[in-house]
């Protein structure tokens, strides 16, 4: 008491300047932890570059992100940039595909949760989506596209060239990029191809014509429907049935 007498700034301002102190102690300490965890993320090559899925809630990804960014992660909007995608549901959207072909981790919310209670990032394999909406339709794990993908990033399609007809559904541009990120060249016309044997046409029905040309010219012929199951599959199928073969 006699000391805090003595200050000429009085004990509040003493005790406030403590506090102050103790905070930038403190946030030094934590920046001086997240530098060493950057360190060893970057002597090991790995990358953290986090997409945050179907987070509609500002709030909530603000904290999200607070989160990350304290892991010595950051966050992403571009899925072929990205090293994991974090999110509840495999969707067939932009992001999603372009992630999952450039060998990205498709990740639930609980990998995020695990790795904040241990204070860094964890490892993905155990986290890996389980979506039994997936598992119904292609009767695989997504875990089984997302090794494939990872073992071979970005070479789904490489060596082939993909022509997209006009209707093509999702639109050219969204198809465009998913080809790209999957090695492939994108052609809007197959009259100049080179090699017909690595030429995939896709189209829609309202296509009809330019796809029966297509296969006349001896061009592989499919629909946007089987394009993106192979994507979502990691698995180039040339043997389904063809696009007018289908109808």
């Amino acid at each position: 008491d006699s000391l805090a007498k003595q200050s000429p700034l009085g004990l509040e301002t003493t005790k406030s300047l403590d506090a102050l102190l103790g905070s930038y102690m403190k946030q030094n300490a934590e920046e001086c932890s997240l530098k060493l965890i950057r360190n060893e993320y970057q002597a090991t090559g790995k990358q953290f570059n986090i997409i945050l899925m179907d987070i509609a809630d500002g709030a909530k990804k603000a904290y999200l992100t607070k989160i990350i960014w304290g892991l010595g992660g950051t966050v992403s909007t571009d899925g072929s940039s990205c090293s994991h995608v974090l999110t509840g549901k495999a969707r067939r959207t932009l992001n999603f595909c372009t992630a999952l072909c450039s060998g990205a981790w498709i990740v639930s919310p609980s990998w995020l949760k695990e790795s904040f209670r241990e204070g860094r990032f964890v490892e993905e394999v155990p986290f890996i989506l389980k979506d039994e909406d997936y598992l119904m339709k292609f009767r695989a794990d997504l875990k089984e596209a997302v090794f494939k993908a990872r073992k071979n990033p970005g070479n789904l399609l490489k060596g082939y060239s993909i022509c997209l007809a006009t209707h093509v559904h999702p639109p050219i541009e969204t198809l465009s990029a998913i080809v790209r990120s999957a090695g492939g060249e994108v052609r809007v016309s197959f009259g100049d191809v080179c090699d017909r044997s690595r030429t995939i046409f896709i189209a829609s029905e309202e296509d009809m014509e330019e796809a029966l040309l297509a296969v006349r010219s001896g061009i592989r012929t499919f629909s946007s429907d089987w394009f993106m199951n192979c994507i979502m599959k990691q698995e180039l199928d040339l043997d389904a049935p063809q696009f007018a073969e289908s109808l």
